[in-house]
């Protein structure tokens, strides 16, 4: 018999905790003009978890899809405390919502609506709340893989999951305190803003602001307003503020932060660069994987380097290729911890992860100085000209273009059918076109070996990314 109780439940750390210390009253989440206390997101919680209860049966798998990131918050929490599992899911379209759905059998959507009413009635200063009783490895919430490289891949989360994350990342790299205010570029169903942008904050007594959307003149406004501390974001987003933070009081905001975080893909060393030089704050690039539910490898502040991932997080064991993470070594990266999913699944069939080492499908190369350097996907990584290749490699040590805001390297296949690399450029706002293909050329020869030199170039309007910001490369292919 597992041992079944209270302070197992995830919810224990996020709310029953800061309850008892004395936080009822303080603010946990802002989202536009509503601030939510401690004591209102427990009511509420409560409310919906009965009303899951009666409508659901015990165990049903239950959707959460919703581009209000405060009833998505609360609706999960309610979700977590009743009978029922929830399933996190990105609000894409409705055809893809229905696939989940009847691939892994739902039992309904849970309406996010009704969440209004669940934060209408203020409860007493002194409410209690008591997290259902669970065993730490029992389900807690699923989740899934973004499928910007294969098909997306259901992800469940036990209650110690997250908290294990948050014992590493959470105190030995972030340090959240009670003091600390969070916004996201990203939704919660990414796992990294899920755990940065919510649970963490919670378990440290912190606040959550959940802007009503998550384009970024909206969130840069929220974080203005409400005097933002940390900033979860990605490569794509970071680059994005660069170009639109003009107004003083943004300006303002970004400099009062004590700590910036970029994952989801590689940081582009100029992206790094661009933040010190213009908002003189360093970005801590970090990588993990939904699997392990946050980051396991990361920057430090004070010593973040451009074009590094930086260096193992306390709580997580690692290997490179067959061994430890020794200087020069080079292969894929494995990894280990309390904070692994207790099932993975993909059509339809969950199963048990393989063995104790979460395979994370990256090929990382480690330095003198012991931090290692993301290669590429192991999976996108292809021959040319009888050479192995990452596109995400070339696309590094490329460095940056002038008049180019972004770009990416593709695989293709040329007119005799052979492996060729293709980059796909999107021109700066105001750059001149005509010899932006001759500049970018002529500086791929300079830095690569001529087998890794695109053999095209492509001019395009925009790269595709999915509603997590990520380049979907498979996309980009067609």
């Amino acid at each position: 018999m597992r041992d079944r109780d209270p302070k197992h439940h995830l919810l224990a750390s996020v709310l029953a905790d800061n309850l008892d210390a004395g936080r009822a009253l303080e603010t946990a989440i802002l989202s536009g003009k509503r601030a939510v206390s401690y004591a209102e997101l427990a009511a509420a919680i409560v409310r919906g978890a009965a009303e899951i209860d009666e409508r659901f049966p015990r165990e049903a798998r239950v959707l959460i899809a919703s581009k209000d990131q405060l009833r998505v918050a609360v609706a999960l929490c309610a979700a977590m405390q009743s009978h029922a599992v929830p399933l996190l899911v990105d609000p894409t379209s409705p055809e893809r919502l229905q696939a989940i759905a009847t691939e892994w059998r739902v039992a309904g959507a849970l309406d996010t609506e009704c969440v209004g009413a669940w934060l209408e009635e203020s409860p007493p200063g002194g409410f209690d709340f008591t997290p259902r009783a669970v065993s730490s490895d029992e389900p807690a919430f699923w989740t899934f893989t973004s499928g910007t490289t294969g098909e997306p891949r259901a992800v469940v989360h036990c209650h110690r999951g997250p908290r294990a994350a948050f014992d590493a990342f959470g105190r030995h790299v972030v340090a959240f305190g009670p003091e600390d205010v969070t916004i996201s570029t990203a939704g919660l169903p990414f796992v990294y803003a899920l755990g940065n942008n919510f649970f963490f904050p919670l378990m440290a007594g912190g606040t959550v602001i959940l802007p009503s959307d998550l384009l970024l003149p909206t969130v840069l406004g929220e974080l203005s307003r409400h005097g933002a501390t940390l900033l979860v974001a990605g490569p794509w987003s970071l680059a994005g503020i660069v170009r639109l933070a003009s107004r003083s009081a943004w300006l303002d905001a970004i400099g009062r932060l004590r700590c910036v975080l970029s994952a989801g893909e590689p940081l582009p060393a100029r992206v790094f660069v661009e933040w010190k030089e213009r908002f003189g704050k360093e970005v801590l690039d970090n990588l993990g994987c939904t699997e392990m539910f946050n980051s396991f490898v990361s920057n430090r502040p004070g010593r973040a380097r451009p074009g590094s991932l930086g260096e193992p997080v306390p709580g997580f064991d690692l290997r490179v290729g067959e061994g430890s993470p020794t200087p020069g070594a080079r292969g894929e990266l494995r990894v280990r911890g309390e904070s692994r999913a207790i099932a993975l699944g993909r059509e339809g069939t969950l199963a048990p992860p393989a063995g104790e080492w979460c395979e994370t499908g990256d090929e990382v190369e480690v330095g003198r100085d012991r931090s290692l350097v993301f290669l590429g996907r192991l999976d996108a990584r292809v021959k040319v000209k009888g050479q192995f290749v990452h596109p995400v490699d070339v696309e590094r040590r490329l460095g940056e273009v002038e008049g180019v805001a972004e770009w990416a390297i593709v695989v293709e296949r040329d007119a005799s059918g052979l492996t060729v690399l293709v980059a796909k450029l999107v021109a700066a706002e105001g750059a001149s076109r005509a010899d932006l293909v001759r500049r970018f050329l002529r500086r791929a020869r300079t830095r690569l070996e001529p087998f890794a030199v695109p053999a095209r170039v492509d001019l395009v309007d925009a790269l595709p990314r999915n509603v997590r910001g990520k380049l979907e490369r498979r996309v980009v292919e067609r």
